[in-house]
């Protein structure tokens, strides 16, 4: 009886050493996403707040909503680090806190148009490797919402002598251009600290 015992003991170690190490992989999986997941949702509340000061810091004021300031920059660097889909949370997380400061408001779909839509939108730089491209491209998105938002709702108080959508386009412009400018310029003096803008492991995309 021994003897047949041990004759099938190293088949059976054959068959349980695999299930143990699948066993051990997968708890280290576990813990690595139970991980990731905490660094990211204090990711997203960091860098909600600091888009939230750096909103407050502004170097123009528009007169009916928007601004020049460096505010989309932490939505940026967000999306870069842990891709597309957390940039977009943070970046709708972010538009709705805008609502706690001198809100624009005439209606639902004018909320969304002009808060949480455009600036989730920034958070699809995440998709491109070059980080300067994902600024222009997720800039426009933001831009491309804003200019809808004003057809849609804010005609009325569009000047009269001219087309609203040149000055829908104009207006906001006026505003998204410089931002895009110095989001662009602040990039670069990022790349000399690779380790805040590198893509992290464990990413959405």
């Amino acid at each position: 009886m021994l003897k047949l015992w041990t004759a099938g003991l190293p088949q059976f170690l054959f068959f349980i050493y695999p299930s143990v190490g699948c066993a051990v992989d997968f708890r280290e999986g576990v813990d690595f996403m139970r991980n990731y997941q905490l660094r990211v949702m204090i990711e997203i509340a960091v860098m909600v707040a600091l888009s939230w000061i750096l909103g407050q810091l502004r170097f123009i004021k528009m007169p009916y909503g928007g601004s020049v300031s460096l505010e989309m920059m932490p939505i940026f660097v967000l999306a870069f680090r842990n891709g597309p889909v957390i940039g977009i949370i943070g970046g709708a997380i972010y538009g709705l806190l805008q609502l706690t400061v001198d809100p624009y408001i005439l209606n639902p779909w004018q909320v969304i148009f002009d808060y949480p839509l455009p600036y989730a939108l920034i958070g699809i730089a995440g998709f491109f490797g070059k980080h300067e491209v994902g600024i222009v491209i997720g800039s426009l998105a933001r831009y491309v919402s804003h200019v809808i938002a004003g057809l849609l709702f804010w005609v009325s108080t569009f000047p009269e002598d001219m087309h609203p959508w040149l000055y829908s386009l104009l207006y906001n412009g006026s505003y998204m251009l410089p931002e895009l400018i110095l989001a662009v310029l602040v990039i670069h003096l990022l790349k000399s600290r690779r380790e805040i803008i590198e893509p992290q492991r464990g990413r959405s995309v």
